[in-house]
């Protein structure tokens, strides 16, 4: 019996491992600029070949974030295999979360996109409150979780239903500010600079934003892949190395430890993902700073 158990797995690895996955991947997560994410992905699957076998990354169709939440809910006919979210309660029933937290946290640290000139606008602000108080806007896409973060903390948000409108409407001053994560506003910075944008130089709002890879319910293998390979990629020490490698810079560019903090709670994490970020990253905060842990839900 236990030959022809043993017989039996053999015949299924060979069968396996002759076949190649096909993978479709979120278009905007395949072509995004800054490459980690796709890194972390590619080297998960890599390094789990010896268990799943060999596998081709194809690229969606183009489509915004929303609608790729409608494609990677879907169970058949799906469009979409895996993509790259900042989790929400909503988003983790519709597709398969990998509650491991893609860029220790970076995602979470938001500077403000600003139109040239209105520095003087954020000049002397130092709490939510002061925020609230000059009536200072912020422009998000109406499908991000950020949109319901800053309202749920009294920050007035305009939404539009396409990323790159939002630069638009910056340089024409429609809002204030274009808040985006540290890993990813100097890249957006020097793309439209020539549009009358600048980074503001002195706040730096933080909220518990992870970012997760989410798998189409229809592909459990897949999801169980990818976080065998994860796992894998953080106990070798590499994990951190890919971190680094693209993020060494972010800190001096960006002079994030000089900064003032300034605290925002984030209502939309299920008890789930709190616990799988427990441990806030503190990293790009000045040593000496005191300050109370950021609020991951809204207090009753």
């Amino acid at each position: 019996m236990r030959r022809f158990i043993a017989f039996v797995s053999i015949l299924y690895c060979s069968l396996t491992h002759g076949q190649v996955s096909k993978i479709v991947v979120w278009e905007s997560l395949y072509n995004n600029p800054t490459t980690i994410m796709m890194d972390y992905l590619n080297r998960s699957l890599q390094v789990t070949q010896a268990e799943y076998g060999d596998y081709e990354l194809i690229a969606s169709a183009k489509m915004e974030q929303g609608r790729s939440l409608i494609e990677i809910a879907q169970a058949e006919n799906s469009k979409l295999d895996i993509a790259s979210y900042a989790p929400t309660k909503e988003r983790e029933k519709l597709a398969i979360p990998i509650r491991i937290p893609a860029l220790n946290g970076l995602m979470g640290y938001r500077l403000c996109l600003i139109k040239d000139g209105s520095q003087i606008r954020f000049d002397d602000i130092t709490s939510q409150q002061q925020l609230v108080d000059k009536k200072i806007t912020i422009g998000q896409h109406q499908d991000w979780p950020d949109t319901s973060i800053l309202r749920a903390n009294d920050i007035v948000v305009k939404t539009t239903y396409k990323k790159k409108l939002l630069f638009q409407q910056l340089s024409r001053g429609r809002f204030d500010c274009f808040s985006r994560g540290a890993n990813e506003i100097y890249e957006e910075y020097l793309a439209h600079k020539a549009e009358g944008i600048s980074i503001e130089e002195n706040l730096l709002l933080y909220y518990p934003l992870p970012i997760f890879f989410f798998v189409n319910k229809s592909q459990p293998q897949l999801a169980e892949r990818v976080q065998l390979g994860l796992e894998k990629l953080i106990a070798s020490g590499e994990y951190d190395l890919i971190f680094e490698r693209f993020f060494s810079k972010t800190n001096a560019q960006l002079k994030l430890s000089e900064r003032t903090v300034i605290d925002l709670y984030n209502p939309t994490l299920s008890e789930e993902t709190i616990r799988a970020i427990q441990t806030p990253t503190l990293r790009f905060r000045d040593k000496n700073l005191k300050t109370k842990e950021p609020l991951a839900v809204m207090q009753d």
